[in-house]
């Protein structure tokens, strides 16, 4: 029988734990209808014993929930009875043999729990009742199951059996979809298009998504073909394997390949990105230290390429911005940092890193306000009006040092500065007067204490500089 490559691949794409399923597979041995039938007459007896424990012991509270297993069970059996008699090999690459495998499993677990709660000492009905809700749930998974499976098919199971577990069996789709495609691969590698694409998207879903082997942020191609030939228990050819990258680089989840050197750069992980955003923020926030590339290499052990593609991603997302050769994260608390440092630069008299630090103070605070609504909104554009009138008012006065000690060694004074020192000064009266007037449109809308407490403080930055301002803009004017 011809396989269908999109049904493989259909099943192929509901994998979460590739190699987790061939693991607990490889433990599953062929059972057939009686193997599966003793397990269940076996559980029965086990649930009557507790149902009968449960009413003397006063756990009547999960009754219900138990006589609810119970019942599935009694359905579970009937239905298995009326079953045919299909041996395990006929049907062992269709639907009855991924019936059996589920099944057998399944009730396994079921009796190892059964056996652990009869040894407990004492049974609490909440957990009893969520327990039995959860196996009342699992054996009607069964016998929906099992209808589908009564008629043996040579080929693998169908959507509808797909979509069956997917809505009945949740918890076992990745024993499900590995058992179909470890029984079909060898017949799929003969379609050279539709096996590449099957291992692509093993690889994405257990090597790049779960980390196996790309914790660096890259992919080898000795160790897909390592990989992928363990999983599926047949030597993958180095050119399927290459097929396979160069498919994942068409999908976007790779950024190139390399089949020279055999290494493939992953496109940054969305869990990569927020890590090394949090990182970013505890090295400003505690020690004031700039993130790098090198830094998050020296962190998550990533590749160079790795760790510059990530922070090219944050960059993009307005998450970091630039700083000389090093980055900042878009936050409050550093964008708060960078005020704090450039305001005691300011009263050092270190005009011109007050200048450059109120610069990325007011670049961060306008980035937040893209993501702001209402209050808070108009908050960090009044922190970002602050900064900017702080520096205007920084370059107004390194100029205007400049301009007087032209004048003290008897220079002609430039005109052209003159005027743009004039222009500077009134940038800083405009930037101080939008401060004002948010602030004082917070003040008066009666904001919440966190909000109301932060206009305070740009009130009482202000309140610090207006004066000296005032005088020193009057002097400019006079020029």
């Amino acid at each position: 029988m011809k396989i269908s490559p999109s049904l493989l691949l259909s099943w192929a794409e509901v994998l979460s734990d590739p190699a987790g399923a061939a693991k607990q597979l490889s433990s599953v041995k062929p059972v057939g209808k009686i193997e599966i039938l003793e397990k269940v007459i076996e559980i029965g007896r086990l649930l009557s014993t507790l149902i009968s424990r449960a009413f003397s012991e006063k756990a009547r509270g999960a009754m219900k929930e138990l006589q609810s297993a119970s019942a599935a069970l009694d359905e579970l059996h009937s239905s298995l009875l009326d079953a045919p008699e299909i041996p395990f090999e006929e049907g062992r690459v269709g639907s009855w043999g991924l019936f059996c495998v589920l099944a057998f499993s399944i009730l396994s677990e079921v009796k190892a729990e059964l056996n652990e709660v009869m040894a407990s000492s004492s049974l609490a009905p909440d957990v009893l009742a969520s327990w039995s809700s959860s196996l009342t749930g699992e054996l009607k998974g069964l016998s929906a199951l099992l209808e589908l499976a009564r008629v043996p098919s040579p080929g693998p199971p169908g959507l509808e059996f797909l979509r069956a577990i997917s809505t009945n069996l949740p918890r076992r789709k990745d024993l499900a979809a590995m058992w179909v495609l470890l029984g079909h691969a060898p017949e799929l590698r003969k379609d050279k298009k539709a096996f590449p694409e099957l291992l692509a998207t093993l690889v994405e879903r257990g090597m790049i998504r779960r980390g196996e082997g790309t914790r660096d942020g890259c992919l080898r191609l000795l160790d897909v073909i390592s990989w992928t030939s363990r999983l599926l228990g047949l030597r993958v050819e180095p050119g399927e394997a290459k097929a396979a990258l160069q498919i994942l680089k068409a999908r976007g989840v790779l950024s190139y390949v390399d089949e020279e050197l055999g290494i493939a750069l992953l496109r940054p992980r969305e869990e990569d990105i927020r890590a090394a955003f949090e990182v970013a923020r505890e090295r400003c926030k505690h020690a004031r230290a700039r993130v790098s590339a090198s830094s998050l290499v020296e962190h998550f052990g990533w590749r160079p390429e790795y760790a510059s593609a990530v922070i090219g991603e944050l960059a993009a997302r307005g998450l970091l911005i630039a700083n000389s050769d090093k980055w900042l994260p878009v936050s409050e608390e550093q964008a708060r940092s960078l005020l704090i440092e450039a305001e005691s630069c300011f009263e050092a008299e270190l005009l011109g890193e007050a200048s450059r630090i109120y610069q990325m103070a007011a670049t961060l605070f306008t980035k937040l306000s893209e993501k702001a609504q209402g209050h808070k909104l108009e908050l960090l554009l009044a922190e970002a009006s602050y900064c900017d009138f702080m520096k205007a008012y920084c370059d107004a006065l390194m100029l205007m040092s400049s301009l007087r000690r032209a004048a003290v060694s008897g220079l002609a004074l430039d005109v052209g500065e003159i005027d743009k020192l004039k222009l500077l000064v009134r940038t800083a009266s405009k930037c101080l007067n939008e401060t004002l007037r948010r602030v004082s449109r917070l003040i008066e809308a009666g904001v919440d204490k966190d909000i109301s407490r932060a206009a305070s403080e740009i009130v009482e930055r202000v309140g610090k500089r207006a004066d000296k301002f005032k005088e020193f803009r009057e002097e400019v004017e006079s020029l």
